[in-house]
């Protein structure tokens, strides 16, 4: 028996997504469609659009919430999920116009929000907000809306789940993360391997992030929580190229850099080099009973699409 149908008390639900036709967005909205669980609305700028049976789309900008509550049909939503929050403001805008129709808010942020050099678990401090370069501005954004988030919600009583995935990684995932390797090996050409970094890091399969987005949806003991996501493995560097050749089913050239080679020419690889990035998902099991994907089960699939598209 899987997660899904251990799920009790299943009916159908109108569930609002902002940002859904992107990578994780996309990945969940695919999966609720299938499902025939969810009636799915879903919001965004019209520029990948979905084409799925049964989820009804809107083309609007979430900077437009005015426009949004007039294009949206007059139904109160039992969820929102927001996957597009990236600055202060972005959610007051929406609960500032769609507050009565708003049955539980659910915000997409990032592990990367706290302030621990040890592996990362709820409840442990978050990053002060500060604006020094694109990265921490980003991380800085989602502390923020992290705390936005619940200010309004508390303010209008509408229940709130804080989401803090760890590295996402799968099909349409268009960070070049796995895909960066994946390309590489495809298309015949020496893969960097910084063979000086062990550092440990957090991987999420993109599926897992929509199977517990459907569990937050129908399980109130979400309500008014923040849950870290993430896969039990603890990668590294070695066990990636290991899972990359098993699912190549055959060796690759690889080429040796150090990681000072890495960063003096600049060398886009997408994980940590030398800090462990470490993100526990064991609340999420201990409240619902849930099972991540193992890391060699998603490896397969991710090297799967990505080798049709760079074949």
């Amino acid at each position: 028996m899987n997660n899904r149908q251990k799920i009790k008390g299943y009916n159908e639900k109108n569930i609002l997504v902002i940002g859904g036709s992107y990578f994780a967005g996309r990945v969940f909205s695919i999966y609720v469609s299938r499902g025939g669980l969810f009636t799915l609305h879903v919001v965004n700028r019209g520029k990948y659009t979905l084409n799925l049976p049964g989820v009804h789309e809107y083309k609007c900008d979430r900077h437009e919430p005015e426009k949004m509550k007039g294009i949206l049909p007059d139904i109160k939503f039992d969820a929102v999920v927001d996957f597009c929050g990236y600055a202060p403001g972005e959610i007051s805008a929406i609960t500032g116009v769609l507050a009565e129709k708003i049955g539980h808010y659910i915000f997409i942020s990032t592990s990367s929000v706290y302030d621990t050099a040890d592996e990362k678990k709820e409840g442990a401090p978050l990053l002060e907000p500060q604006n020094t370069d694109p990265v921490l501005e980003y991380i800085s954004n989602k502390v923020m809306l992290e705390r936005e988030l619940k200010t309004e919600c508390e303010s209008r009583s509408i229940p709130y789940t804080i989401v803090r995935p760890g590295f996402i990684y799968g099909p349409f995932n268009y960070a070049p993360r796995e895909s960066y390797f994946i390309q590489h090996i495809v298309k015949g050409i020496p893969v960097p391997f910084p063979a000086d970094a062990n550092k440990k890091f957090s991987m999420l399969y993109v599926t897992d992030l929509a199977r517990a987005l459907e569990v937050f949806i129908n399980n109130k003991k979400s309500h008014n929580e923040e849950f870290n996501l993430a896969g039990i493995e603890q990668v590294t560097y070695a066990s990636l190229f290991s899972e990359l050749e098993r699912c190549n089913g055959a060796p690759f050239e690889k080429k040796s850099v150090t990681i000072a080679q890495v960063i003096s020419e600049n060398i886009p690889l997408p994980f940590p080099l030398d800090t462990d990035d470490l993100c526990s998902g064991k609340k999420m099991t201990e409240y619902f009973d849930f099972t991540y994907t193992s890391f060699s089960e998603g490896m397969d699939k991710a090297f799967a699409a990505f080798k049709g598209v760079f074949s």
